[in-house]
């Protein structure tokens, strides 16, 4: 998946209270979002650094090298010992961010489609909101948060509803088999975020938040063009499976969206036109116009996507 400057400070925050962005890295996400970074605090620029760390094996005895300026914003890291290990700097390699969770949980809570301003339960877990369905999702920015015994009577109270989904990095097995357990559903956050033009250049699917039932699951038979859904089959023409299959390739992919021009790739004809043929031969197999129009979803100014995560997806053939 395309990365973006919020999967990216989603993985730093794992460090907590000492996440930290380093400048040679910023520097490829400089732009709108990232001033818009900025402006929110969700990173806040620190002052230079004044020392770096010392040489691999160096027996120097120093905790770290001073870094001596050049001129024409060029810097250097001494090596007491071995001028061979001393380290040209530049201006960026000084640079360095803090990234302050309560804010990145609140950029996250808004991509997700929530309110700016998710209850902190506990330390470094949030709140996000409530699905249309009733279930609640919380947020955890480190594996520590998610580690205690206790964490999922906390929870549980917190909720107040059966149906819960916590998003989360990647835990250890004893933790994730434990939230299980005891009934909770788990999604990994930067697996669920999806990039977007607006806002801080990721949304999460809502339909990413909640479990896939086996009667929800989209199994599509490539050799005889068929797509099976909840209950019922639909067989394509040899026109129109190709542009189900753009659109396939794409979910498969996590990047979702598929261009207007990324579907006309397949006959030349509009994509708007070759759209509305694809729910017409839903529709046509017993699906209603609603259902045929969430599954095969229009994004407003991108293009077209399918109405369910990867997880619900079943390729055969």
């Amino acid at each position: 998946m395309t990365e973006t400057i919020l999967r990216l400070l989603t993985r730093l925050s794992e460090a907590g209270d000492d996440a930290i962005l380093p400048g040679v890295p910023a520097t490829s996400f400089q732009g709108p979002v990232f001033e818009r970074l900025l402006a929110r605090r969700i990173i806040v620029e620190q002052a230079p650094l004044r020392d770096w760390e010392v040489c691999n094996r160096c027996d120097c005895g120093l905790a770290s090298r001073r870094i001596r300026p050049l001129g024409d914003d060029r810097f250097r890291a001494e090596c007491p010992l071995d001028r061979r290990r001393d380290m040209d700097l530049t201006e960026d390699d000084l640079r360095v961010f803090r990234i302050d969770g309560p804010a990145l949980a609140s950029a996250i809570s808004a991509a997700a489609g929530f309110g700016a301003n998710p209850a902190q339960v506990v330390s470094r877990i949030w709140q996000l909101g409530s699905l249309p369905s009733g279930r609640v999702v919380f947020l955890a920015l480190e594996p520590g948060a998610l580690a205690s015994e206790t964490i999922a009577a906390t929870l549980r109270q917190a909720a107040q509803v059966p149906d819960v989904t916590i998003l989360a990095p990647a835990l250890a097995a004893a933790a994730a088999m434990r939230l299980r357990d005891a009934g909770f559903h788990l999604a990994e956050t930067i697996t669920v975020m999806v990039p977007a033009s607006d806002a801080f250049g990721v949304t999460i699917d809502s339909a990413s938040l909640s479990p896939v039932s086996a009667a929800a699951v989209l199994r599509v038979r490539t050799d005889a063009a068929e797509v099976h859904w909840s209950g019922r089959s639909v067989t394509l023409s040899h026109q129109l499976f190709p542009v189900f299959q753009r659109l396939l390739e794409k979910a498969l992919l996590r990047d979702l969206v598929a261009s207007g021009s990324h579907v006309e790739g397949t006959t030349g004809r509009e994509a708007k036109d070759l759209i509305r043929e694809l729910r017409e031969a839903f529709r046509a197999a017993g699906f209603t116009k609603a259902e045929a129009e969430a599954l095969i979803a229009t994004v407003r100014g991108r293009g077209y996507r399918l109405g369910l995560p990867a997880s619900g997806i079943v390729v055969e053939g």
